[in-house]
């Protein structure tokens, strides 16, 4: 009896951890058209924005940053091949956080569309890349149009 007490331990701990491996997530860059405040997520996620739409880019990291700085570029092109820096931001991030949002404000609006954050004035693709160092942490392609 003992043995198959041994058994159904050893097997349920293998199911446990299975589950804690699978909650662990990747790093991620979601964008979207909108922010839900309570719960600190972009709401509204797309890969297709108009250039006139409202933009808000968010690397969910997953557990606590590991780094003290991280940093958001945009390029023009696709992610198989990036071509030249439209612009970057330096960020300070703590272990306390798990997410960064870029957002911003304009003199006049509330926030920036997808024009001004990528600093892309012509429909196309762009590249949004976060990494810490030389470390790619996680890369998303996005299309601009206009409608």
């Amino acid at each position: 009896m003992k043995k198959n007490k041994l058994a159904l331990l050893a097997a349920l701990l293998c199911f446990c951890s299975l589950f804690v491996g699978c909650g662990s997530a990747d790093p991620v860059i979601v964008c979207g058209r909108e922010w839900n405040p309570g719960s600190q997520i972009v709401a509204d996620t797309a890969s297709e924005f108009d250039l006139k739409d409202q933009l808000i880019v968010q690397f969910r990291y997953g557990t606590g940053f590991d780094f003290n700085t991280l940093k958001v570029s945009f390029y023009e092109g696709t992610i198989a091949q990036k071509q030249q820096l439209l612009w970057s931001h330096d960020a300070r991030v703590t272990d306390k956080m798990n997410s960064y949002t870029l957002q911003g404000r304009t003199k006049h609006s509330d926030y920036m569309t997808a024009r001004e954050l990528t600093r892309h004035k012509t429909p196309g693709t762009v590249v949004i890349e976060v990494s810490t160092g030389d470390k790619i942490l996680a890369s998303k392609q996005i299309t601009l149009v206009k409608k």
